[in-house]
């Protein structure tokens, strides 16, 4: 079984919550290859237009299937080791919508190229 793919040649974990894959914004930051907290602020800038259960999930780092690798980005950890992230557990989980809305702002070729490798690679 894969435990991540190749974008643009960065590594991405697959993660998944609720039997879907899903990505954070460090991910989404790291595979458009844009400063961090990118895609955080593009978020909080058009928070009203993505509907949280279907275009996002906030859940306790607990919740959700790391994969094999047990950790992401910016210090998340898997169930069962130690929090590095002070934020009370929290993590904002973008679906393939989600995912597709935050980046619609996106229109360099490297956003188009990631934006189709992700949607057939990762989120199918």
């Amino acid at each position: 079984m894969r435990n991540s793919i190749t974008v643009q040649n960065n590594h991405m974990p697959l993660v998944e919550f609720q039997g879907q894959r899903v990505v954070t914004f460090a991910m989404v930051d790291n595979a458009h290859q844009r400063p961090a907290d990118t895609a955080k602020k593009t978020f909080k800038r058009n928070r009203v237009r993505f509907i949280e259960g279907e275009d996002f999930f906030i859940v306790t780092a607990s919740y959700v299937d790391w994969g094999a690798t047990g950790h992401l980005a910016r210090g998340i950890k898997r169930p069962g080791k130690k929090m590095s992230n002070p934020i009370r557990g929290k993590v904002t989980l973008l679906t393939e919508s989600g995912y597709l809305l935050l980046t619609k702002p996106f229109n360099d070729d490297l956003a188009w190229q990631v934006q189709r490798e992700l949607v057939k690679a990762y989120f199918r």
